[in-house]
C-alpha cells in the first residue's frame, strides 16, 4: 500500500488542532450567514436493509470523502460494488481539514453540497457540528453497536476505525515482559540510545491527555536527558530502524503499523503502557445530502463485518474499542475535541522545541 500517504494521515494524531483552529475561525466568520444546505433535518431512521433497498431503487450515486488512498479504497470497495451494483460510490480523497473548508465555503456561497458523506477526525469536523450541517441518523437502527457511537453537540456519529499508540520493539532484542509498564518507567538509563522519538513530538503528545500538559513536558525532559533517544522522523523510518536492530524501541508505533510489519514476518511487537492514546476516525452524513439512503447503506456495510475485514486487509486497521493486549487499568485517551487537539499540538510543539 502507499505507506507515505498513510504515514501522512497519521500525523493528524496530534496535529489536527492546526487545521481545527483555522476552521473554527472560518466557521465563526460564517456565523448567521451560514444557512446550510437545503433538506430535512428529520432523523434518518432506517434499517440497513431498508437503506440499501431505497438506495438501490433510487439508482443514484454516493459522493463520499475521506483521506484513504484512492487505489486502496477501490480495492476495499470491491465487495460493496459486487453486492450493490446500482449504488455507485463516487470517491474523493481529501484530508479532514480540506473537507471542511470545501463544505463551509459551499455553504457560505449558498451552493448545494456536492458531497453526501465524509469521514475524519472530530476536531477537524467541529465547524460542521457548530453550524448544524449534519444529518441526524439513528445509528442503532442501522445496527451500529453502542461502543462505536459518539454523541457530540446534539448529534451522534460512529467511529469507523481506531489506531492505538504503543511502544514498538524488536522481539529478537527484548522480551515484552522486560519492557516498561508505564511511560514513567521508560525513563531509565538501560534504554539509553536504544529508543526512538519523532523530532516533531506528534506521536507522544497524546499522552498529555492522560498526564496533563505540565507533567507531560516534565516527563519528556527526563526522557531526553536519561534515555538520550535517537531522533527519527516518521513512523515508517523508525520502525525500519527497530526491525534492522539499529534501535530496540520506538515511541512512534501504532497497532496498524505493527500488524503490517508482523504480516511481513518482521520481528516487531507493540506494548501498550499506562496511557494509551488513540487516533479515531468518525463518519458523518451531511444535512441535505441528496443520497442519504446510500450513505446509510454504505456506512452500515463499511462498519460491518465485511467492510471491516476489507479495512483490516488493506490498511491493517481495526475498530476495536479496547485493543488486544491492553493492560488492566490502562487509560485510553482519544483526541475528540478542538480543546484536546490544541492541548496535544501545544505539547507536540513543546517536545519539538526541547529536541532543538
Amino acid at each position: 500500500m502507499n505507506r507515505t500517504a498513510r504515514t501522512d494521515r497519521r500525523r493528524v494524531f496530534s496535529a489536527v488542532a492546526l487545521g481545527s483552529v483555522a476552521l473554527l475561525a472560518l466557521g465563526a466568520c460564517a456565523g448567521k450567514h451560514a444557512t446550510g444546505s437545503s433538506g430535512s433535518t428529520t432523523t434518518l431512521s432506517l434499517t440497513s436493509q431498508a437503506a440499501c433497498d431505497a438506495a438501490t431503487k433510487d439508482g443514484g450515486g454516493l459522493n463520499y470523502w475521506t483521506s484513504t488512498d484512492p487505489e486502496i479504497f477501490k480495492q476495499e470497495l470491491a465487495p460493496f460494488n459486487a453486492k450493490y451494483p446500482n449504488i455507485k460510490v463516487n470517491y474523493t480523497s481529501l484530508r479532514p481539514a480540506d473537507q471542511v473548508q470545501r463544505i463551509v465555503a459551499e455553504v457560505q456561497a449558498h451552493h448545494p453540497l456536492d458531497v453526501d458523506a465524509i469521514a475524519g477526525d472530530l476536531p477537524s469536523f467541529a465547524p460542521l457540528f457548530d453550524q448544524k450541517l449534519i444529518q441526524p441518523v439513528d445509528w442503532t437502527k442501522l445496527g451500529e453497536p453502542a461502543d462505536v457511537q459518539f454523541a457530540l453537540k446534539g448529534y451522534t456519529t460512529i467511529r469507523t476505525y481506531r489506531e492505538v499508540l504503543g511502544l514498538g520493539y524488536n522481539t529478537t532484542k527484548v522480551q515484552g515482559s522486560d519492557l516498561p509498564n508505564t511511560w514513567a518507567e521508560l525513563v531509565n538509563s538501560k534504554w539509553s540510545g536504544k529508543v526512538i522519538v519523532d523530532p516533531r513530538g506528534v506521536y507522544l503528545s497524546g499522552i498529555a491527555l492522560g498526564m496533563g500538559q505540565d507533567k507531560a513536558i516534565s516527563w519528556f525532559k527526563d526522557l531526553l536527558s536519561t534515555d538520550k533517544p535517537m531522533i527519527v522522523k516518521g513512523a515508517t523510518a523508525s520502525m525500519e530502524k527497530v526491525i534492522s536492530g539499529e534501535a530496540t524501541l520506538t515511541t512512534s508505533a501504532h497497532d496498524a503499523e505493527a500488524a503490517e510489519q508482523q504480516g511481513k514476518g518482521a520481528p516487531v511487537g507493540i506494548k501498550y503502557l499506562d496511557i494509551v492514546p488513540t487516533q479515531d476516525w468518525y463518519a458523518l452524513v451531511l444535512k441535505g445530502a441528496k443520497h442519504a439512503d446510500a450513505a446509510a447503506c454504505f456506512f452500515s456495510w463499511w462498519s460491518g463485518a465485511e467492510g471491516q475485514a476489507q479495512q483490516l486487509k488493506y490498511e491493517f486497521k481495526t475498530n476495536k474499542t479496547a485493543p488486544d493486549g491492553l493492560p488492566p487499568g490502562a487509560k485510553l485517551v482519544a483526541i475528540d475535541s478542538p480543546a484536546q487537539a490544541t492541548l496535544a499540538t501545544d505539547v507536540a510543539n513543546a517536545f519539538a522545541k526541547l529536541m532543538g
